[in-house]
């Protein structure tokens, strides 16, 4: 009931099937995967992977960033196009030609791995395995403070002056080689640990799965888009093709972003500034309201028409209702930890919405553990016959399982390894559902996990070691600060679901690509560190691990301890969150929605806020004057604005590397 009544006022246009109708007009049975569909897909992920390496070391312009990744998006408008030149041969083409199941197959693939090579993995893993060691210097991090204590398996070398460490930041000498050697051994430790973090998330998505796509029938924002624009394929593009109002929303974010990328190497063209700030400062209360950011973002907008009005609605006021909050606070005095106490209310707004969503799955739930143990048969036309419950449950206890024990091989107390990766899953599972009913192409939890813990446990109750090995842990998916990859899988049995794929087999292919996806960033991460060394990397790359270690010394010599406005920031974000699963669960009319309130702090809400609010306002105005069906006919305007943002900051990215220039956009 709490599940149902989380989606009530869902619009009708879910997501069309992708694939045709069988003859007779039944749905074509679930299917597995084309060899041709997997080859294709992995031999895209290994050059997704490296391309996404060197744009996130080198340049800080990510193609894989996001939970519609823009450089997967140009990929797949790619593979339209090319089967639309196969359409011309009339012979040859139609043989050639993919299926919609099949461009949706290597899709979903690119989709996971996306944000491997960059946010969500390669860019904290390898600079951070050597930085914590380069950085033991008296004046930053004496040795004796955890470098004696670590186990020497966990880093290429325990020894800052030894090579495999310098070079990677102070560059090797000629007639010398890159230092394989130590990386293979200390990656041959950690690689089963990633590994089985990513098949734990696999196996948890596939337990809420049906759940959200057949129970609830969540939205989905983001699917529409991959789904929608592959209808029909092979014998006819989608109709969204055909649509002179998505060329024209095409064209204008081509030109808008043509002009800004020209600007950078001709001055004299006019400059567009996406990305600005409030410029007024206010003293007192009122300074809440200081570098307000009004960030123009066209896909943003095409998202936001997609989704329903509560959620939009949502999404931009719960962004007004902090700067509102933190000016009450400072009207009664409290003038410091602002955001620190927005943390800790995000803490337990997370904590009461991924209760409540287990709550209302209690019964799929308690189906899915039965199915199981084997003491529940289903019966085959059973909606869920197919879903793989057993191995979604046995793998996801397995990993869970084989995670603690690594860790705790590798010096880490049993309790803290329990803590951290029993809760990883619950913020997972909030960040997948802001994501699949909110739509935010960018979002990550607001806080660290392995921080929240230090924070709330205490650190030394935790101990200095668990500290530091809870941090090196958290650096893979935990320490993401844009993407998670629960979200992305999530959406990945999705579009598996609307292709009529065998959930068993978009889980092996999913997982196959991940493992691809790693070991390709095992090779491509250290090449870039060592070529171009740590100084001469982007932005952001060249001072990461320096603040990773900046990070973990202050909380391995400041003891962390809760304050009375900690405790209200946790008991206050579960109540507000509470009051609204309530409100929504008792009155159809309630215009709020939780994932408003929870998805209100960060940086992605900051960008976006604003192009939220003209997407909501978009929609709201069309329903109201012009109706439903004027709303559904003008969508292919938001798809426009969708798919030319994303094919024109993938072009300015490739362009970038050859003819170097200021990215456009930072995600």
């Amino acid at each position: 009931m709490l599940g149902h009544n989380l989606n009530a006022s869902q619009p009708s246009e879910n997501v069309s099937a992708a694939v045709e109708p069988a003859a007779g007009g039944e749905p074509e049975p679930k299917a597995g995967m084309t060899t041709r569909a997997i080859v294709i897909g992995l031999i895209l992920t290994i050059g997704f992977t490296v391309a996404g390496c060197f744009s996130v070391f080198l340049r800080y312009e990510i193609i894989g960033t996001g939970y519609l990744p823009r450089g997967a998006v140009s990929l797949l408008l790619v593979l339209i196009a090319g089967n639309a030149a196969l359409r011309l041969l009339k012979w040859l083409g139609p043989r050639l030609a993919l299926t919609a199941r099949e461009l949706l197959i290597i899709f979903i693939m690119l989709l996971v791995v996306g944000a491997i090579a960059g946010q969500e993995y390669a860019q904290h893993v390898y600079l951070n395995l050597v930085g914590i060691v380069y950085y033991t210097s008296p004046d930053i991090a004496p040795p004796e403070l955890y470098l004696e204590d670590m186990n020497p398996l966990l880093v290429p070398s325990t020894d800052r002056e030894s090579p495999v460490i310098r070079w990677a930041f102070e560059g090797f000498a000629l007639g010398h080689s890159l230092p394989w050697r130590p990386w293979a051994g200390v990656l041959l430790v950690w690689t089963p640990f990633f590994f089985a973090l990513y098949w734990m998330v696999l196996c948890f998505a596939a337990v809420i799965a049906h759940r959200w796509e057949r129970e609830e029938k969540l939205l989905y924002p983001l699917v529409q888009v991959p789904v929608e624009i592959v209808a029909g394929e092979p014998a006819r593009s989608s109709s969204f093709f055909h649509s002179r109002l998505m060329w024209g929303s095409f064209g204008f974010v081509c030109l808008l972003y043509i002009i800004k990328g020209l600007h950078a190497y001709w001055p004299s063209i006019p400059d567009i500034v996406p990305d600005k700030y409030t410029q007024t400062r206010f003293a007192g209360p009122y300074a809440a309201f200081n570098s307000i950011a009004y960030h123009f973002r066209p896909d943003m907008i095409g998202i936001a028409y997609l989704l329903t009005a509560e959620v939009g609605f949502s999404l931009w006021l719960f962004y007004w209702f902090r700067r509102i909050e933190q000016l009450f606070r400072t009207v009664v005095g409290i003038d410091r930890g602002h955001y620190q106490f927005f943390e800790f209310q995000s803490a337990g707004s997370y904590a009461m919405l991924a209760m409540a969503l287990l709550w209302s799955a209690r019964r799929h739930l308690r189906r899915v553990w039965a199915v199981a143990l084997g003491t529940l048969r289903r019966d085959p036309d059973a909606p869920d016959a197919d879903e793989p419950y057993r191995i979604a449950i046995l793998g996801f206890l397995g990993a869970l399982i084989f995670i603690v024990a690594w860790c705790v091989s590798v010096g880490m107390s049993v309790t803290w390894a329990i803590v951290q990766y029993a809760l990883f899953p619950l913020v997972g599972l909030v960040v997948a559902r802001v994501i699949c009913e909110a739509g935010m192409f960018v979002y990550s939890s607001p806080f660290k996990l392995n921080e929240a813990i230090f924070e709330i446990a205490g650190t030394e109750r935790i101990g200095l070691r668990n500290v530091t090995l809870l941090t090196m842990t958290s650096w893979t998916q935990i320490r993401s600060t844009a993407t998670m990859n629960m979200a992305a899988v999530v959406q990945g049995l999705k579009i598996g679901s609307d292709a009529r794929l065998s959930r068993l087999s978009v889980m092996l292919a999913v997982m196959a690509a991940i493992v691809v996806a790693i070991l390709t960033c095992h090779v491509t991460a250290p090449y870039i560190i060592y070529k171009w060394t740590v100084p001469k990397l982007g932005h952001w790359c060249n001072q990461s691990s320096l603040n990773t270690t900046n990070r973990l010394v202050t909380y391995l010599r400041v003891p962390t301890k809760m304050e009375v406005d900690h405790w209200v920031g946790i008991a206050l974000g579960a109540a507000i969150t509470w009051g609204l699963v309530v409100m929504r669960q008792k009155f159809v009319w309630w215009p709020l929605h939780p994932l408003g309130f929870i998805a209100f702090l960060g940086w992605p809400i900051e960008r976006y806020w604003l192009s939220i609010f003209i997407g909501w306002f978009i929609k709201m105005t069309v329903v109201r004057l012009a109706g439903f069906r004027t709303y559904r006919g003008l969508r292919p305007g938001a798809f426009g604005l969708i798919l030319g943002s994303a094919v024109m900051l993938t072009v300015w990215i490739i362009i970038h590397f050859i003819y170097p220039a200021p990215a456009l956009l930072y995600d």
